[in-house]
């Protein structure tokens, strides 16, 4: 009975997503938390998760649970995971959420007050995660809260996140480690400095020629 229920009420924050927000699409069995944003053209894959704020051009792959801030033009593949609940491991005699947590994770809880804070946010921030923009987050991959991706950072497949990743980074392993850069720290400067993903449609239609090179992108006139 409790799984109709949350069925139905996952079906009609659905209804009010699409009905609040242009050019969305929601795919079969996924799942939105009531509190998210979407500023357009965004698509959740088939049985994914979604909460948070997902920007412009944004999307999220199949059987993803994303729970944070993303930014505009961020593309995040199928399988991606944000792990943003934690225990204990030290002081604490035990992990388990019934010594310290009133959420009764397993149906039981010995305290009636909380008594460790279980949910990761990045500092001074609501979110778990902050993503920037145009980020591209490869299959598989996993991050652990609490992060910050920088803008243009992609991360490659089945990688395991633990830490910050600068701007224009590309990382991959377990733990993530950095394994160059996308471009050079002056056309990084100079992208950091355009912006683009803040230009309006219009702007992006008008200079879509220069898309498809760095150098004659960085060399026009795009202030």
């Amino acid at each position: 009975m409790k799984y109709i229920l949350r069925e139905i009420y996952y079906y009609f924050i659905k209804i009010f997503i699409k009905l609040k927000y242009k050019h969305i699409k929601i795919c079969f069995r996924a799942k939105i938390g009531k509190k998210s944003v979407f500023e357009g053209h965004n698509k959740i894959e088939h049985h994914s998760y979604f909460n948070g704020y997902l920007g412009m051009g944004s999307y999220i792959g199949e059987y993803s649970n994303v729970s944070g801030k993303v930014g505009r033009y961020c593309s995040i593949g199928g399988h991606v995971n944000v792990i943003s609940l934690t225990h204990p491991v030290r002081n604490f005699v035990s992990t388990s959420p019934c010594f310290y947590s009133t959420k009764k994770q397993n149906g039981m809880s010995y305290v009636n007050k909380q008594k460790f804070n279980e949910e990761l946010h990045v500092e001074n921030s609501d979110y778990p995660v902050i993503i920037g923009n145009d980020v591209y987050i490869g299959f598989g991959a996993t991050i652990i809260a609490p992060v910050v991706i920088g803008d243009g950072a992609v991360i490659a497949a089945g990688s395991i996140v633990t830490k910050n990743v600068e701007p224009y980074t590309i990382v991959g392993g377990n733990p993530a480690r950095e394994i160059g850069k996308r471009f050079s720290e002056e056309k990084i400067e100079k992208l950091l400095h355009v912006q683009w993903w803040n230009k309006n449609k219009k702007w992006i239609s008008k200079n879509i020629d220069l898309f498809d090179d760095i150098s004659r992108f960085l060399s026009s006139d795009l202030m």
